[in-house]
């Protein structure tokens, strides 16, 4: 019998973009991201006719969003687990934070923008900076982000940078006192850390002190390998970059998404590149690039934290065992969460459209925090220390 070849149906995506696009910014609303009006609202100004907010001083413990010694609440740790005296801490995390600040009306954030407008501080101080309280003194410099408006606006972008840069180059000249450190991000932190990388670590003395590099939430281009920087390929593997981006198994939108149209500073200009390869995947249950392990595997999910926050360290939510299992398929790190067990791990942008962004550091909250402590170990055991 003949089979007849049927037209493939295309994604809803391509189908109905403008629909796409308006259940995107309710979607940002709903998940904190300002009013409607900021969503649909940039600045008022091109960028160089509005006054940028003042740098921050990194000689200034005010800021920093993660300083050792003041006892923040990125050292506050779920019931079973332990934040490791930091005057014993031999390594050290440089963390790049993610866009936390919920205004549309500017380009750049500033610096100090307080919690109630800067309303994911909270969150990614406790559970992404807060991953790697078990092995390392924790630094996260704040910087002038740029906002949602601004990521898409290349003097915004650079503007971030440089104080990503500045904050780097202090915590090197005057904190590290020559320990290793574990550089880390999440979004728009990693596109900084892509760029920070290339700029003042690869091929430098550094290197040869960055335990490796965590690299999560954003795409990350296998190119990296061709520059000295492979990917990881084992848990305990030292010197090489780890990147996912979590999404719910079977749905294509989030990697349409990430790849469809991508930008990021490559061999000294910042690049678009209009259709790429798959971004890396290393998973972080089995730490294989383009592994694939159980929901057994999964030490541990952390809810996400929500108000009201602490002060001080103090101790978080239970976590949640064996919360899902995960498979890099396509560049993108596919899981399962049950339905029993979504409360604190689904939000719209997960229900929706299949990205669980927010929580790319959360469901694997306890394989991170013992992986970071076994490339810490590996690294010393390596160089005989």
């Amino acid at each position: 019998m003949t089979s007849i070849a049927l037209p493939r149906r295309k994604a809803f995506w391509r189908r109905h973009p403008v629909v796409t696009i308006l259940i995107v910014l309710i979607l940002l609303v709903a998940v904190g991201y300002g009013s409607v009006a900021y969503a649909f609202r940039g600045p008022s100004k091109p960028f160089d006719q509005i006054a940028t907010p003042p740098a921050p001083d990194y000689a200034r413990p005010e800021a920093w969003q993660a300083f050792p010694g003041r006892n923040g609440i990125e050292r506050s740790t779920p019931p079973g687990f332990k934040a490791i005296d930091e005057h014993a801490a031999a390594v050290d995390v440089f963390f790049i934070h993610p866009t936390t600040f919920l205004k549309n009306s500017v380009w750049n954030a500033p610096f100090n923008a307080p919690d109630d407008v800067a309303k994911l501080n909270p969150p990614v101080s406790l559970a992404q900076i807060g991953a790697f309280n078990g092995c390392c003194r924790l630094y996260a410099p704040h910087y002038r982000q740029a906002t949602l408006a601004g990521l898409g606006d290349k003097q915004a972008a650079a503007l971030a940078y440089s104080d990503v840069a500045r904050a780097f180059r202090h915590f090197i000249e005057h904190e590290s006192n020559g320990r290793p450190f574990i550089l880390a991000s999440h979004s728009q932190g990693t596109a900084h850390a892509i760029e920070l990388l290339q700029r003042e670590i690869l091929g430098t003395p550094l290197q040869g002190r960055m335990i490796a590099a965590y690299l999560i939430g954003g795409y990350v281009p296998h190119e990296f390998a061709q520059i000295g920087l492979p990917v990881c390929d084992a848990p305990r593997q030292t010197g090489c970059v780890i990147s996912w981006n979590t999404t719910k198994a079977g749905w294509s939108m989030p990697r349409n998404i990430l790849t469809k149209k991508v930008g990021y500073w490559w061999q000294g200009a910042p690049k678009i590149i209009p259709n790429p390869g798959d971004p890396v995947c290393v998973n972080p249950l089995d730490w294989r690039a383009n592994g694939s392990a159980p929901a057994e595997a999964n030490a541990g999910g952390l809810p996400f934290p929500e108000a009201p926050y602490p002060s001080q360290a103090s101790t978080l939510k239970p976590l949640v065992p064996h919360l899902t299992g995960a498979t890099c398929k396509a560049g993108m790190l596919e899981v399962s969460i049950p339905s029993k067990l979504n409360d604190g791990f689904e939000d719209l942008l997960s229900r929706l459209l299949g990205v669980y962004h927010k929580n790319d550091y959360d469901i694997f909250y306890a394989n991170i925090r013992q992986n970071a402590i076994d490339r810490t170990e590996a690294w010393f055991a390596q160089k005989g220390k």
